[in-house]
């Protein structure tokens, strides 16, 4: 019975409006990105793996974006399960790749945190471990980061944050 995430998100995402950031902002992250008979031949060659993709595809919307002078800032608070946490990473990670974004900053909870939260939310503990994986992502400029949130205090006398009707939020 843990308290939902979206209201916890509201307060930094009007800020960020107020500094000009763009909010659910669609970044053509993954444009021209295609594997297989097109790709390069250096790619072509690794035979690792091979995606066709016959009309191209676009990436969901970033939870807030700003345009510097370095290029693209991409934000994203997690209010999902672990798997979007990954998609998420993994986005900003190809954005990186391509030279789209400048950065990529995914917002999640600590374990302390996530105990309080929708039950499977993405936290800081279970991406630990893949750090690896998005430290190998070559880029020649730009910043993949994870930025682990925490409250403040704890106390049994307010009332629960209000949860979301969909998918893990009603347990």
């Amino acid at each position: 019975m843990g308290n939902g995430v979206g209201p916890i998100k509201i307060g930094l995402m009007e800020e960020l409006n107020q500094q000009g950031w763009k909010r659910e902002h669609r970044v053509d992250i993954a444009e021209g990105f295609r594997l297989g008979n097109t790709a390069p031949s250096a790619l072509r060659s690794r035979n690792c793996f091979r995606v066709d993709i016959a009309g191209g595809f676009r990436l969901g919307k970033v939870d807030a974006v700003l345009d510097t002078s370095d290029g693209l800032v991409a934000l994203e608070w997690e209010t999902g399960n672990i798997s979007s946490s990954h998609r998420a990473l993994n986005k900003m990670a190809l954005g990186l790749l391509k030279g789209t974004l400048a950065c990529g900053i995914l917002v999640v909870p600590s374990r302390k945190l996530y105990h309080f939260l929708t039950d499977r939310i993405g936290n800081w503990n279970e991406l630990e471990p893949y750090l690896d994986l998005w430290k190998s992502v070559p880029c020649e400029n730009g910043i993949l980061e994870i930025a682990v949130i925490e409250h403040d205090a704890e106390s049994t006398s307010v009332p629960r944050i209000p949860k979301a009707t969909d998918g893990r939020a009603l347990r």
